[in-house]
């Protein structure tokens, strides 16, 4: 077990790089696919596995979504450690809503963007944040908690 002992270091190049395989693995499903049930339900006009070019790259946006991901789950291997609880999931889960969804979506972006703070404080808009933010948190919870038993 020397592969699980490394990687739970938090700092290993190994456990960096399991941190962005599995957040880049669940923005395509966990936080795509609630994109998919939130466009269903007409919440969410934003078509889930987007391919459209994006940025001043020209990347699909479905790419870029996965690599700002993967950048986020590299943070989620170094503070995993230090996260209360012992269940991966729900560690993963207020990961995604104190990271991506306080920090990057509702403080950083509109910093870049000039988007309304806090989603404008718009209690829907706030729950459809929460939404996929919990469920990309949720999933790199899970999907971390695997890939690092088997690399």
């Amino acid at each position: 077990m020397a592969s699980l002992t490394s990687v739970d270091s938090g700092l290993s190049p190994k456990s960096l790089l399991v941190g962005f395989i599995a957040a880049a693995i669940a923005v395509v499903v966990f936080h795509q696919g609630m994109f998919l049930i939130l466009n269903l339900a007409g919440l969410l006009p934003a078509k889930p596995w987007n391919l459209a070019p994006t940025g001043p790259l020209g990347v699909p946006t479905l790419l870029n979504q996965m690599f700002w991901g993967g950048l986020w789950g590299v943070l989620f291997s170094v503070i995993w450690p230090h996260l209360p609880g012992r269940d991966f999931w729900l560690k993963g889960l207020v990961f995604g809503w104190l990271g991506p969804m306080l920090i990057g979506n509702w403080i950083v972006l509109p910093l870049l963007r000039s988007t309304p703070y806090f989603a404008g404080f718009v209690p829907m808009r706030m729950l459809v944040s929460a939404l996929i933010a919990g469920a990309f948190g949720l999933g790199l919870g899970l999907i971390y908690e695997q890939l690092r038993k088997r690399i």
